[in-house]
């Protein structure tokens, strides 16, 4: 299982690297101090001033994008012949380099700062939290000054170079109950134009050391995740010692309790030498409704290791089914502490075995369905 999942990612890799080559770019200056905040932005110099869209006859906005320390810092100058309540900016950041599941982030904000981002852009609260604004606003005339940290990245290429799509879309709503007019720098999820790209430098500063099978990295509640080809990040570096709940809260935001689903799934299991192992159980349960099996649905087990000083740090050792209509629902999870021998069992009939190696289990029999 391991060796299939490390050849994807060298699969995936390369491929995405070359798309990321092939693309044209241009490199995101950086600012010799930190702005101020203030909507003022003179401090962004020498900021790149992206592409502009077409202006209407009441609108029109121009973006400057510059970056320090572990900061992409966007100033938006924006022109209206009246501003209004409901005129929204609406700010995507996207990391085309970030693996197959990955997706952007979404900020939205107005003359009075930041608003919510839409519930069907994904972006996290935590994500939400991060992001700075200041304003500046006259008659017709509005500047938008905003810090978006690497704490409210979304998933961002862990080696690859850092090239993104920075979208900025204004919604200029003429009079009130009128359909607002979109202006956008970008066109089907792309900017127009070239892509931009943040130095290696950008990434150095953070000084994480993720393992080798991490395609992309991205900041969480707690600490830092590190994603492969599956559904569970691969690697999990926390600011405080892991427990059965910082995981799951880290790892899975679908995350349910075992019992409450019917699965027979520990909190922890142990390794021989005293090293312990940790469960997530996450998804949606294929049998929520009573008699029915929704094909469509499944629930997953997680398991991580915990390593280094202090136990924040873990690697996934397995991700497996913990319920789906094939199985059923995973009645028994054991491990033999000694040697490593891991069995779960289904209620379908089903047992599926793995054998410890090293830092994961690996599979060592088909099992029966």
């Amino acid at each position: 299982m391991r060796a299939l999942l490390l050849a994807l990612s060298f699969l995936i890799a390369p491929a995405l690297a070359s798309a990321q080559e092939e693309r044209p770019t241009k490199v995101v200056p950086a600012l010799a101090k930190a702005p101020k905040l203030d909507g003022v932005l003179k401090d962004l110099a020498p900021a790149l001033t992206l592409r502009a869209p077409a202006s209407t006859e009441s609108a029109g906005f121009n973006t400057r994008v510059a970056w320090r320390k572990d900061t992409l810092y966007v100033g938006v100058e924006a022109t209206d012949d009246q501003l209004l309540a409901r005129d929204l900016f609406t700010l995507t950041l996207f990391f085309p380099g970030a693996g197959p599941t990955a997706i952007g982030n979404t900020f939205r904000f107005a003359f009075d700062g930041k608003r919510p981002s839409p519930a069907e852009s994904g972006t996290s609260a935590f994500a939400q939290e991060q992001v700075q604004i200041g304003v500046d606003r006259k008659e017709k005339a509005l500047n938008l000054e905003i810090a978006i940290p690497v704490t409210a990245f979304p998933r961002f290429p862990a080696v690859e170079p850092l090239v993104f799509d920075l979208c900025v879309t204004f919604e200029d709503q003429d009079a009130v109950g009128d359909k607002p007019t979109p202006l956008s720098n970008c066109k089907d999820g792309g900017m127009l134009g070239e892509a931009l790209k943040l130095p290696d430098e950008f990434r150095k500063n953070l000084k994480l050391k993720p393992p080798e099978d991490v395609i992309s990295l991205e900041a969480t509640r707690g600490g830092w995740l590190g994603w492969g080809v599956l559904h569970y990040p691969v690697w999990v570096e926390a600011e405080k010692p892991l427990t059965s709940d910082s995981l799951r809260a880290m790892v899975a935001l679908d995350s349910v309790d075992p019992e409450k689903v019917n699965v027979n799934v520990p909190e922890t299991l142990l390794l021989s030498g005293g090293r312990t192992l940790l469960t997530v159980v996450s998804g949606k349960d294929p049998y929520a409704v009573e008699g029915k099996c929704e094909g469509d649905h499944e629930l997953r087990l997680g398991i991580y290791l915990l390593q280094g000083r202090g136990n924040k740090t873990a690697t996934r050792a397995l991700e497996w089914p913990a319920a789906t209509c094939a199985l059923g629902r995973a009645l028994s999870v054991s491990l033999e502490e000694e040697d490593g021998a891991l069995s779960i069992g289904y209620s379908n009939g089903a047992i599926i075995n793995f054998a410890w190696s090293g830092d994961h289990f690996e599979r060592t029999e088909l099992g029966k369905r």
